[in-house]
């Protein structure tokens, strides 16, 4: 199986990357590629003075990696790998501990349909190329269950056969962490992008920062929101596919099979980048009433979802 998904990860503070003058005399502004969260990563900070800039991504860059040590999947040395292997996590820290209670919140909020303990499920299905058989289905799907997972101050411990992913979740938290850093260090207006975007203040204009929404991330947008001080996530049940398909990578806790064709896709706009990013992740998995009852249970929750057929549903 091979998941390609590239994500762009950018900040852009002051102004829109490319609208002007001056970014082309390299006098300001500063820019990192590489790989973060398990993916390309393209972090730019421009419309500041290079050396201004070039201290900021550092701090971005020194919190992105932080963090990642504690939440990623894919680094040998993080908490989350270690927690997987042993099915236990003593002294799990300040952060491992906040994100675990934003968990529960939005599994709450979302009636158990996002739920971290999925990884069990998610195996199966990358190691049958999206077609596991009954039973690897069914000790998958006996594992699963967050209100099973025992959370303290003092340990984090699994249930048998347990595992945990935060990738419908992390990206959002560490959006939030990054933009509180980068405020904390003056800045006042912009856009913060690690996966899930976040916008800062008012755009240039004095009005809402514009964002495009598509499908997927390497399609071209076909919608626009204005966001200020608030943060957007979009889910796709097909944006990441198992094998040759067709069954995508969100996968339903409750029966096992992977999200239902319904929507093209769904953003959550939310003041927090961790619950629009946990709830677009579990919005895929509803029906219209589903998504309304989501919506009303989260104050300040807003909701955008494209059916197949091209019909819109706002709430």
């Amino acid at each position: 199986m091979k998941l390609d998904r590239r994500r762009f990860i950018g900040i852009t503070a002051g102004c829109l990357l490319g609208t002007h003058p001056v970014l082309a005399s390299g006098a300001t502004g500063a820019r990192w590629r590489g790989v973060a969260l398990g993916a390309h990563a393209d972090l730019r900070l421009v419309g500041l003075p290079a050396i201004e800039a070039e201290g900021l991504l550092r701090a971005a860059r020194g919190e992105i990696e932080r963090l990642e040590r504690q939440f990623s999947l894919y680094r040998a040395d993080s908490a989350l790998v270690r927690l997987n292997a042993t099915g236990i996590l003593e002294q799990p820290g300040p952060d491992m501990l906040e994100l675990c209670s934003l968990v529960s919140t939005v599994f709450q909020a979302s009636s158990g349909r996002f739920d971290p303990s999925v990884q069990p499920l998610w195996t199966a299905y990358a190691r049958a190329g999206g077609a596991p058989d009954r039973k690897a289905l069914a000790a998958a799907r006996a594992a699963i269950g967050w209100d099973r997972v025992d959370v303290t101050v003092d340990r984090i411990r699994l249930a048998p056969g347990a595992a945990l992913t935060f990738n419908g979740i992390a990206q959002g938290f560490i959006t939030d962490r990054v933009v509180r850093l980068l405020k904390a260090q003056g800045l006042e207006t912009g856009l913060v992008c690690l996966g899930e975007i976040a916008a800062v203040g008012a755009s240039p204009s004095g009005g809402g920062w514009a964002v495009g929404l598509a499908d997927r991330e390497d399609q071209p947008a076909d919608a626009r929101i204005h966001l200020r001080d608030k943060a957007v996530a979009t889910s796709s049940s097909d944006g990441t596919l198992f094998g040759a398909g067709p069954a995508g990578h969100i996968l339903d806790p409750e029966t096992g099979t992977a999200a239902p064709a319904d929507w093209r896709r769904v953003s959550v706009i939310h003041r927090s980048a961790a619950m629009a990013d946990g709830l677009s992740t579990a919005a895929v998995l509803e029906n219209p009433t589903g998504l309304r009852e989501m919506a009303n249970r989260v104050p300040g929750a807003e909701i955008r979802a494209i059916a197949r057929d091209g019909h819109d549903l706002i709430l």
